[in-house]
């Protein structure tokens, strides 16, 4: 699955870079660009709409990472193997106020950030809303957490404008990622069979939801190595 969503997101960024090469020459300087931030590792083109005051950038970030642990808090102990996956694709434009690298950066990216977890244990004891209940009981449990389809960005940076001069170029930035709520899910495979069990995970959940409803900003922070054309 990650394999497949990385080809669709490179896909998309191909989509891209073929209508900025699709300019004609005489308006088409382009800086192309690789780097890290708190949105993963990325690669990045841009192209000068207006020459010295005005960039497009487009580009696709990615990182996964899995996670072994036991999910504890005061109504909660449950283990899981689970997988973060960062993964957006930003539509940016850069504005340059002034004659140097500062910019202010705005747009939108499509937020395809998740985690999915999951836990089946027969021989592990789960306490799900403050009842325990043995991994035989529970069956599989799984849980997944999404973002809204399509993020705003704002932000702050420094860094050459696309095309200012031939050669390598380091840039900068700092923002935010306006994601709203992440979307929590939970189940359990046999909670069909036991109406606790079925109550617990939703109340779970609820409670999921509720505390994850004060995180709507993902905070960006990046570095990036570029080559101006």
């Amino acid at each position: 699955m990650g394999v497949w969503m990385w080809r669709r997101g490179a896909g998309a960024l191909a989509v891209l870079v073929g209508g900025v090469v699709a300019v004609p020459a005489a308006a088409q300087p382009v800086n192309l660009s690789v780097g890290a931030s708190t949105l993963g590792y990325g690669v990045q083109v841009s192209t000068a709409l207006i020459p010295g005051t005005l960039d497009l950038a487009v580009g696709i970030n990615h990182l996964s990472q899995a996670r072994t642990g036991t999910y504890t808090n005061s109504n909660n102990s449950i283990p899981y193997q689970g997988t973060v996956r960062l993964q957006t694709i930003p539509v940016l434009f850069n504005y340059y106020p002034l004659s140097g690298a500062f910019r202010f950066t705005g747009g939108v990216m499509v937020d395809e950030n998740q985690v999915t977890a999951y836990s089946s244990n027969p021989n592990a004891t789960y306490v799900i809303n403050g009842t325990s209940y043995p991994g035989s009981q529970v069956g599989t449990f799984s849980g997944k957490v999404t973002y809204r389809r399509l993020a705003p960005y704002f932000g702050i940076g420094w860094g050459s404008k696309a095309g200012r001069h031939p050669g390598f170029s380091m840039g900068f930035d700092i923002g935010v990622l306006f994601t709203g709520s992440p979307n929590v899910q939970l189940s359990a495979s046999k909670s069909g069979a036991s109406p606790q069990l079925a109550s617990d995970v939703a109340a779970a959940q609820a409670n999921a939801n509720a505390h994850a409803s004060h995180y709507k900003m993902w905070p960006v922070i990046g570095l990036r190595l570029g080559y101006d054309f």
